[in-house]
């Protein structure tokens, strides 16, 4: 995140959100990510991975709560390979219906964790959003001249 963030701000990426379509946007801040990286003095990488969502997308929003006080989406921490999938899915719809709330259609997240765990949540509870990475939308925005 910190790298694309660094790339777009030096002009580095020619990038068109419009390549993305009209889909809404929001991100799940990871666990691991965003708090063990704030208490461990990056606090940047949150908000490197909100400034190039919203380079790269037309439709960013936010969740609340978000940031280090965001909701965890069960799949961390090793739950998503325990094989409590009925325990997760059932603390799992907090985070539903946090997106639900979001209005999103792509949940972003940049943890492969995260992005397997909203998956699963999204197929459980027959929800419209899907996960999508961050280096996803990314590539689909870039313009080649």
């Amino acid at each position: 995140m910190n790298l694309y963030a660094k790339w777009l701000r030096e002009g580095r990426l020619k990038v068109d959100p419009e390549k993305n379509g009209d889909v809404v946007v929001t991100l799940h801040d990871p666990c691991n990510v965003v708090r063990k990286a704030a208490l461990d003095g990056f606090p940047g990488i949150g908000e490197d991975a909100r400034y190039v969502l919203s380079r790269v997308v037309k439709n960013f929003v936010e969740m609340d709560p978000s940031r280090e006080n965001n909701i965890c989406c069960s799949g961390g921490g090793g739950a998503l390979i325990n094989g409590f999938a009925r325990a997760r899915a059932y603390y799992g719809k907090i985070k539903v219906d946090q997106i639900k709330r979001s209005g999103a259609q792509q949940v972003c997240t940049p943890c492969v964790n995260c992005f397997d765990g909203i998956g699963n949540l999204a197929r459980e509870y027959k929800e419209g959003f899907e996960p999508v990475h961050l280096w996803t939308l990314l590539a689909n925005s870039i313009v080649f001249d």
